[in-house]
């Protein structure tokens, strides 16, 4: 009876073992689904901010096409004649066309300003989804060790899972503050 107790006594950290085996699955469940989270938002912001810079591509040519025109319109020097009312001159439209042009420079600049925003954004989201999957790593190699831990009956092979399950832990909350 009294070696009953006993090694009910010895098993006792088993239960502890069991426990920590969840936990630490529910935390790297929790982490992979974050993980997963940033880096869907890294594609989301790298496919907008694709499309800015296409943006700003296009105002460039636009800009770029303008300048031409006015360029054409100076050199060609047309002598100043009489314009039936309503048509405008050549000054008039050369105006028009540097006019429109920063405007064009503008937009540019706006686009230029978001697409970076975006891409400092990615860069922080790829970064916390770095930590994430780190922590992911760490919390199954923690489920492996503190498992092996139940098989073997090794005390040390569960205090290593769960320093290696606090690591993750510690990825994960990291993972988790903006």
């Amino acid at each position: 009876m009294v070696e009953r107790v006993v090694d009910q006594q010895k098993e006792s950290w088993l239960k502890l073992v069991a426990l920590t085996v969840i936990g630490l699955a529910l935390a790297a469940g929790i982490s992979a689904f974050k993980c997963i989270s940033y880096v869907t938002q890294v594609q989301l912001c790298a496919a907008r901010e694709a499309r800015l810079w296409q943006d700003y591509q296009e105002e460039s040519v636009r800009k770029d096409n303008y300048g031409m025109y006015r360029d054409i319109l100076a050199h060609l020097k047309l002598p100043e004649v009489k314009v039936a009312k309503g048509q405008k001159t050549q000054a008039g439209r050369i105006k028009e066309y540097e006019d429109e042009m920063g405007r064009l420079n503008q937009e540019r600049d706006q686009i230029k300003k978001e697409a970076r925003t975006l891409a400092l954004q990615a860069e922080k989201l790829q970064k916390k989804a770095g930590e994430l999957g780190l922590a992911v790593i760490l919390l199954q190699v923690g489920i492996m060790s503190t498992a092996s831990a139940a098989l073997t009956r090794k005390k040390i092979l569960w205090l290593a899972g769960l320093g290696l399950g606090g690591w993750g832990l510690i990825y994960t909350v990291m993972g988790f503050m903006f």
